[in-house]
C-alpha cells in the first residue's frame, strides 16, 4: 500500500480530486500521488494524473416576471417564459455539468487527451481563478432576490405544505417499487423539524417568501453525486437545513398517492388515498421549472422530472403528447447525466451512490419500453449506446449502511445469475426482474418497429428461447402461482409484483408469437398466450376484495395486457382455427370477454384511459353480440344467409388503437416485410 505523497488535489467543492482514470471509469480513486494504487494494479501508471477544473460562478436565472404585481397572488403557469423580457438573464450552468456527460466523438475528448499529455510534462494542473470564482459565488448568493414571477410559484408550491400535524402518511407507495421511500421519509421528517414553524398558525405570505429564499438559495447549491459519497452525506445536501426545491417537488410527488401496500391489523387491505390531485402536480411542476432555474441536473433533479411523467401518465393517460414529450425530456436528462454509460467494472465495490443512479436508470428505461409498447413508436433509449448494468440485488439496509464490510458480503452472496444466492427477497429484485424483461422487450421492438432490419422466424426463435430462459432463471419468489391469491399469507405488493412479471412475460410472448404468425410461422402460439394473458389480468377487477388497493392501477393493466389479448380471443371467437388447447372452447372465450367487458365497463369515462376503454368495450360487445345472436354452427352457407362483418363501418373507433402490431387483423391483410 503506497501512501500519499505530497499534497492531496482537492476539487472546488473541498473533496479530493480522483485521478482521470478512475475519474472516468467512475470509480473510487485513493487519491495516492502520483500513481493511486487502482491505476498501480491495473498497469495504467502512465494515464494516472490529476486534474482539478475550475468552476463556472452559479448565478442563478430568473424565471420572466409575473405580468400582476397586486396584493393577491398571481398564480403562473409551469414552463412558461417571456423571451423577450430583458428581465430574464440565463447565465452558465455551475461546474463541470454545463455541458453534461461528453461522449468519444464531443469537441472536448481530444483537448482532455491533449490535457493529459500536458499534465505528464507540466505536473497537476488547476486553474488560477478558484478562489476568485468562489468569492463571486458568495457574493452572488449574498445579493440573491426573487423576481415577481418566480415569488409567485414558490409561494403556491409553499402555500400547498401541508403543516406538521397534517404531515403523518404524507408518502405512500408500494414498498417493493418505491426504494426511495427510506431516504424521503427521513428528509421529510428533517424538513419539519427545521422549517415547521413557516407552515403554523402564524403562516403568512411574508413568512413564506423568507422561506422561499432560503430554499431557492440552497438550490443554487453545488450538488455532488460522486461515488463515494456515504448515504448521510448525499441525503444531507437536500435535507434539513439545506432542502432544495428538489426536495419540495419529490414531497408533492408522493403526496395524496394512492398506496399499493397497506398493512392493517385486522388484516383488511383498504384504500385510504386517491389519484393525486392536479394541485400536487401543479406543484411538482412548479418545482421541476424552479430546479431548472437555480440548479445543474443533479440524480434528485432526474428523479424530480421521472415522478412529473409518472403523475403525467396517472392524471392525464400513456398515449398523450404530453406524456410523450415528458418521457423525451427525462430521456434528454437522463443521458445529459451519463447515467446511460455507469462502468461495469469487473471490480466494482458496490457504492450507495452508483446503486442510486442504476436503480434509477433502469426505473426510467421500464417506464419507457412500457410506454413504446403501449404507442407503437420508436424507442428513445437503446442498449447499443448504454453500459448501466442491473443494480445489486441486495438489501436497502445494508446499501444505506456506511459499513463497507456488510456491503462486500452482501456482494459475495450473489450468485452467478445475478441474484441473491438464499433467494432472499429485497426491494430491488422486482425492479431487476422487470428491468431484465423490459431489455428483451426492446430486442422484441426492433423486430416489430424497425424500417431497414431484415427479420428471420430464426431470429425470433431464437428471442423467443431467451425469454424463456430468462423466465427459467428467475427466482421462485418472483413466480406467479395460482394459488397466491387464495394464501392469505401474501401481501398486497407481492401478489401484485407476481402478476405483473408474469404479464409482462406474457406480453413479450404475445409480440414474438404474433410476428411469428406474421412470418409465416405455422406452430405460432398466439391463441394460447392471448388466453392466458387475459386470464392473468381479470384478478385485478374479479379479486377486489383482495387486490383493492391497487384499483387506481387498473386502467393502463387492462389497456397494456387485458386490451390486445382481448383483441386476440375477439378475433377467434369470429373465425375459429384449429387448435390443441383445450382450454380454449367457445365458451371460455365468451366468459372471458364478458368479464374483459365488464373490466372496461367498470372504468370510470373520465379516468385517464377511460376513453380508451370505452372504444376497445364497444369492440368486444359487438362482436359478443354477432357471436351470440349469430346463426347457429353449420347454418353460416344457408340460402339468404350473408355473413358481412365490419368494425369499422358499425362502429366509430379508431381501431388503429388495437392495431399497433396488426394484432386484430388477419396476417395476410396487414403483412409488413420488415416485422
Amino acid at each position: 500500500m503506497h501512501s500519499p505523497a505530497g499534497p492531496i488535489l482537492r476539487r472546488p467543492n473541498g473533496r479530493p480530486q480522483a485521478c482521470e482514470p478512475c475519474r472516468k471509469r467512475k470509480v473510487a480513486c485513493d487519491h495516492t500521488h502520483p500513481i493511486c494504487n487502482r491505476c498501480r494494479k491495473r498497469r495504467q501508471t502512465d494515464d494516472c494524473v490529476y486534474l482539478v477544473l475550475g468552476r463556472a460562478s452559479p448565478t442563478p436565472h430568473r424565471l420572466p416576471p409575473s405580468p400582476s404585481c397586486t396584493g393577491t397572488l398571481a398564480v403562473p403557469q409551469p414552463g412558461a417564459s417571456d423571451a423577450s423580457d430583458p428581465a430574464v438573464s440565463r447565465n452558465s450552468e455551475p461546474g463541470q455539468m454545463a455541458n453534461g456527460y461528453l461522449g468519444f466523438t464531443s469537441f472536448s475528448a481530444v483537448y482532455e487527451e491533449t490535457q493529459i499529455s500536458l499534465s505528464r510534462l507540466q505536473g497537476s494542473l488547476t486553474t488560477p481563478s478558484e478562489s476568485g470564482e468562489r468569492s463571486r459565488e458568495a457574493s452572488a448568493l449574498d445579493q440573491f432576490t426573487l423576481d415577481p414571477r418566480t415569488r409567485d410559484a414558490c409561494l403556491f408550491v409553499l402555500q400547498n405544505v401541508p403543516d406538521f400535524e397534517h404531515e403523518a402518511g404524507f408518502l405512500g407507495g408500494s414498498q417493493f417499487d418505491s426504494w426511495y421511500y427510506s431516504f424521503l421519509q427521513q428528509v421529510l421528517s428533517s424538513f419539519y423539524e427545521t422549517f415547521g414553524h413557516y407552515f403554523g398558525p402564524q403562516k403568512s405570505d411574508k413568512s413564506l417568501e423568507e422561506l422561499a429564499t432560503i430554499l431557492s438559495k440552497n438550490t443554487t447549491l453545488p450538488f455532488s453525486d460522486e461515488e463515494d459519497l456515504t448515504a448521510a452525506k448525499w441525503m444531507a445536501q437536500f435535507s434539513g437545513p439545506r432542502t432544495r426545491w428538489e426536495t419540495l417537488g419529490l414531497f408533492f410527488a408522493f403526496s395524496n398517492f394512492n398506496l399499493k401496500v397497506i398493512d392493517i391489523g385486522d388484516g383488511c387491505p383498504r384504500d385510504n388515498r386517491g389519484p393525486p390531485s392536479s394541485v400536487a402536480k401543479k406543484c411538482v411542476d412548479f418545482c421541476v421549472d424552479l430546479c431548472h432555474e437555480f440548479s445543474p441536473p443533479n440524480s434528485m433533479m432526474l428523479f424530480l422530472t421521472y415522478k412529473k411523467l409518472q403523475l403525467e401518465t396517472i392524471l392525464y393517460g400513456d398515449m398523450s403528447r404530453r406524456a410523450w414529450l415528458l418521457l423525451g425530456e427525462v430521456v434528454t436528462l437522463l443521458t445529459f447525466l451519463g447515467y446511460h454509460v455507469l462502468s461495469d467494472s469487473p471490480d466494482y465495490q458496490p457504492s450507495y451512490v452508483v446503486e442510486i443512479k442504476r436503480r434509477l436508470y433502469y426505473q426510467v428505461y421500464i417506464t419507457h419500453m412500457t410506454l413504446v409498447s403501449l404507442t407503437g413508436r420508436p424507442p428513445l433509449l437503446s442498449q447499443g449506446y448504454h453500459t448501466t448494468p442491473l443494480p445489486l440485488d441486495i438489501s436497502d439496509s445494508i446499501l444505506f449502511s456506511s459499513n463497507n464490510d456488510f456491503i462486500t458480503s452482501a456482494k459475495a452472496d450473489i450468485g452467478a445469475t445475478g441474484w441473491n444466492k438464499h433467494a432472499m427477497r429485497f426491494p430491488v429484485s422486482f425492479l431487476r426482474a422487470r428491468a431484465t424483461l423490459s431489455l428483451l422487450r426492446e430486442e422484441i421492438m426492433q423486430f416489430a418497429l424497425s424500417t431497414k432490419r431484415l427479420v428471420t422466424i430464426e431470429d425470433l426463435l431464437n428471442a423467443k428461447n431467451r425469454e424463456l430462459q430468462t423466465i427459467d432463471e428467475f427466482p421462485a419468489f418472483v413466480k406467479y402461482d395460482d394459488s397466491d391469491l387464495d394464501d392469505q399469507i401474501n401481501k398486497v405488493g407481492v401478489i401484485f409484483w407476481k402478476l405483473l412479471m408474469r404479464l409482462e412475460h406474457l406480453l413479450n410472448m404475445f409480440f414474438l408469437e404474433r410476428l411469428l404468425l406474421r412470418h409465416g410461422y405455422a406452430q405460432s402460439e398466439l391463441l394460447s398466450v392471448s388466453f392466458e394473458m387475459i386470464s392473468y389480468t381479470l384478478p385485478f377487477w374479479t379479486h377486489q376484495d383482495t387486490l383493492l388497493p391497487l384499483r387506481n392501477d387498473c386502467e393502463w393493466l387492462v389497456m397494456a395486457y387485458g386490451v390486445p389479448a382481448g383483441g386476440i380471443l375477439c378475433q377467434e371467437l369470429l373465425m375459429p382455427t384449429l387448435h390443441n388447447d383445450p382450454r380454449i372452447t367457445r365458451s371460455s372465450l365468451i366468459q372471458k370477454l364478458s368479464l374483459l367487458v365488464g373490466f372496461l365497463d367498470w372504468i370510470k369515462p373520465t379516468a385517464p384511459n377511460g376513453d380508451l376503454c370505452g372504444k376497445c368495450k364497444t369492440i368486444i360487445k359487438h362482436v359478443l353480440d354477432q357471436a351470440l345472436d349469430g346463426p347457429p354452427p353449420g347454418f353460416e352457407g344457408a340460402p339468404g344467409f350473408a355473413f358481412d362483418w365490419d368494425f369499422t363501418t358499425q362502429v366509430d373507433f379508431d381501431f388503429d388503437l388495437l392495431n399497433t402490431f396488426g394484432w386484430t387483423r388477419d396476417p395476410s391483410s396487414s403483412h409488413q416485410p420488415n416485422a
